[in-house]
């Protein structure tokens, strides 16, 4: 049976007069003011199963914990091997040639700021949770934005099976003038590099789930999935959860090409791996994902009906 979801808003509580634990079975989405302003979390069994934060001052919003119902946490945020990895994340690598990956570390930022400048939430009766977000992106230092975002992510409650979807969508609008996204050369181009390719939608994961397996939809395994395109990635963990992640027909360059580092573990689809691309002044950019968070571990023809149902792609074939 599906577990009893509720709702509990706390607005200015002090820790002191913090929500009381949750009951055996029940689930809430929390809202707190005072505590937790900037952030939004899923309670399940007195657990946190996600927390989505939306500080303004660090720019980027992020997942973290995110976790399974049954309370496997996958995600690591600043692990101290790459301390700009935020859990389950966007960022761009290069825009217009200035890194709005990495940060300093001691100062926590980067050569280009991504600005928040919105947030808004939606609870529905089925304790759907809609955010809606407008973002920015600048040279450090410089008041002229070069580029605008329109961003909605979507959490569904748990399914029967203990289940969970984040749907991830983005619109980039250039401004005045042509916006080039860009990443680290791959090894053979001009300045190329081992590691070059990254950008884009991400998860880091922790090392209590290492040692788990990648999984493509095109039936590759491990450390081969590494630069190779596929419709959707599942990582599988020793303990059983798994997480999916699906690109969108729609998407630019579909099917991605995916940056794969099973040492950390880390994945993403890489919408700009195998070169720039530019979005001319005025135009726009939409990109899409779904990530399905599954108590157990999940298998190639469950991972395909899911992406199938969520790309719109008749069950009789596309997509391959």
């Amino acid at each position: 049976m599906m577990a009893t979801i509720t709702m509990m808003v706390a607005v200015a509580q002090s820790q002191a007069e913090s929500p009381t634990k949750d009951s055996e079975n029940e689930t809430a989405v929390i809202l707190t003011d005072k505590e937790s302003k900037d952030s939004l979390s899923m309670r399940m069994k007195g657990k946190t199963v996600w927390t989505f934060h939306h500080r303004p001052d660090e720019g980027k919003p992020y997942f973290h914990p995110l976790a399974t119902t049954t309370g496997q946490v996958f995600t690591s945020l600043r692990p101290k091997d790459h301390p700009w990895h935020r859990a389950l994340w966007f960022s761009w690598k290069f825009i217009n040639g200035v890194n709005y990956w990495e940060e300093n570390p001691a100062t926590g930022k980067s050569k280009g700021q991504t600005l928040l400048l919105s947030t808004s939430h939606k609870i529905s009766p089925e304790k759907e949770v809609r955010i809606e977000m407008t973002l920015a992106y600048a040279p450090a230092g410089k008041s002229t934005q070069v580029m605008k975002e329109v961003r909605t992510v979507v959490i569904s409650p748990p399914d029967q099976s203990g289940a969970y979807t984040i749907d991830w969508a983005a619109e980039f609008r250039a401004l005045e003038n042509d916006v080039v996204l860009d990443r680290t050369p791959l090894p053979g181009q001009p300045n190329g590099k081992g590691y070059g390719g990254y950008a884009g939608y991400s998860v880091r994961m922790n090392k209590d789930v290492a040692g788990g397996t990648f999984l493509s939809s095109e039936g590759i395994t491990g450390k081969a999935t590494h630069r190779q395109a596929a419709r959707w990635m599942i990582y599988s963990t020793t303990a059983g959860g798994s997480l999916l992640l699906m690109d969108h027909p729609a998407n630019l360059r579909y099917p991605a090409k995916w940056y794969v580092a099973e040492g950390m573990p880390y994945f993403s689809p890489s919408v700009i791996h195998d070169g720039p691309h530019t979005i001319k002044a005025g135009k726009s950019l939409r990109l899409q994902y779904r990530l399905v968070v599954h108590p157990s571990a999940m298998d190639a023809p469950t991972a395909e009906k899911h992406w199938k149902q969520w790309s719109g792609i008749a069950s009789t074939g596309g997509g391959h």
